[in-house]
């Protein structure tokens, strides 16, 4: 603009201002020198059908247990669905994780202009956040410690799932927390997800979430993040999604609690961007599972809830199901790593080396991140390696390392 006494204002050019809410591979976790022991709730689902194979934790989530299909009218609750997806997961030794979001329509601001997940009105925000409390309290009430930990809400960047505002959010996250720990103190309270493979999404929305639950003083125990990749994407492509919600935490000077993947798979289809699913290939199956594991250990991921439990999923590229190929990768790693003591991992190039031991007898995990051909020098003391869901055999000098993990001791 100009006036008396302005000279024109120049338009700057030729400047870049980095984003930094950008995908950045992620530093290797900080392990304390006497290790981490590997709980078997490393290894989550979501049992969509059936019960989880294999699984130590499930996320109550399509399921038919959010609060909108609970809580139908007010004060009325159908308990049937939670009632059974509790007791199933006990049965099987699971601890849950329940999703408690998705808005009555009797409870909503009113109907949203496009598509909701879960139903009319369960992407809106309240019109008294009261009754989002009186829910809590109604499901704290009978369930009790029978489930484990409480996640607000679902994927509160994407409007399907929430159209109110990241500060509302916060707030809502903020009234139930001390309703949970006032009932049940060790309950685990989840802040909300967030989605991150639309990286404008998530800088739209996570940033200010978190911003929010700053200004009230974090009233949560752990965070949450879904890190899909886009359909084309990888586990490395997961990796650096983790990187950008590891620097909006650090951005926001966000207190040290657990970081929880609440969903995870690949070749996910992407609406409103013309990808469809991409399958995965067999060949591929047991590497992706077993290095998203592998990686949510080497890069400080406390929880990875595989989605999902379901004979057939089609906008997934990896269905999980009963002795599927993807189920028997998953086992297989759990009884690798559950129990043992994880000291960190080292790398070089694509090859990734975890160290472990259990009892005081050491043993590694050799992979190569991005699936490629590498070769790794046997460690000392080292003289068998076991292929994944394959046979043992001696090893010395160099072996050869790819996306399927291969066990050293």
């Amino acid at each position: 603009m100009t006036g008396k006494g302005l000279k024109p204002v120049e338009r700057m050019t030729g400047l870049r201002i980095a984003n930094p809410y950008r995908p950045t591979l992620p530093d290797d976790a900080d392990i304390p020198d006497a290790g981490i022991i590997v709980s078997g709730t490393l290894f989550g689902n979501h049992p969509v059908q059936g019960a989880p194979e294999g699984a130590g934790t499930v996320r109550l989530w399509d399921t038919s247990t959010s609060w909108n299909q609970i809580e139908k009218a007010r004060g009325v609750y159908t308990w049937e669905a939670l009632d059974r997806q509790v007791a199933q997961a006990e049965r099987a030794g699971q601890q849950v994780l329940l999703v408690l979001g998705g808005t009555p329509s009797w409870a909503a601001v009113g109907p949203a202009p496009g598509n909701e997940f879960a139903g009319p009105g369960s992407s809106m925000p309240m019109t008294d956040p009261a009754y989002f409390e009186q829910y809590i309290r109604a499901v704290l009430a009978r369930y009790g410690g029978r489930i484990g930990a409480y996640q607000i809400w679902n994927e509160g960047n994407i409007s399907e799932f929430w159209r109110g505002t990241p500060e509302l959010l916060a707030d809502l996250t903020a009234r139930a927390y001390p309703i949970i720990k006032a009932a049940q103190p060790g309950a685990v309270v989840v802040a909300a997800s967030t989605g991150s493979r639309w990286v404008k999404g998530f800088t739209e929305f996570y940033p200010e979430y978190l911003a929010a639950l700053g200004a009230l003083n974090w009233p949560v125990d752990a965070y949450s993040v879904h890190l899909y990749p886009t359909a084309a994407g990888t586990t490395k492509d997961r990796s650096y999604l983790l990187g950008m919600m590891k620097t909006a935490l650090r951005i926001a000077k966000a207190p040290a609690k657990p970081i929880w993947e609440t969903e995870i798979n690949y070749g996910i289809t992407n609406p409103g961007s013309g990808q469809a699913a991409r399958t995965i290939p067999d060949a591929e199956i047991p590497g992706y599972v077993s290095r998203t594991y592998l990686d949510s250990l080497r890069y400080g991921i406390a929880r990875s809830y595989w989605y999902a439990w379901t004979a057939e999923y089609r906008l997934l590229g990896i269905q999980m199901w009963n002795s599927y190929l993807s189920t028997r990768a998953y086992i297989a790693l759990r009884g690798w790593v559950e129990g043992a003591r994880f000291s960190g991992c080292s790398s070089e190039a694509a090859v990734v080396l975890c160290n472990f031991d259990r009892g005081g007898v050491p043993f590694s995990i050799a992979y190569t991140d991005d699936a490629s051909a590498g070769s790794l020098k046997v460690p000392a003391g080292f003289t068998q390696a076991t292929a994944f869901q394959g046979a043992t055999t001696p090893v010395a000098g160099t072996i050869a390392v790819g996306g399927d993990p291969i066990l050293l001791s």
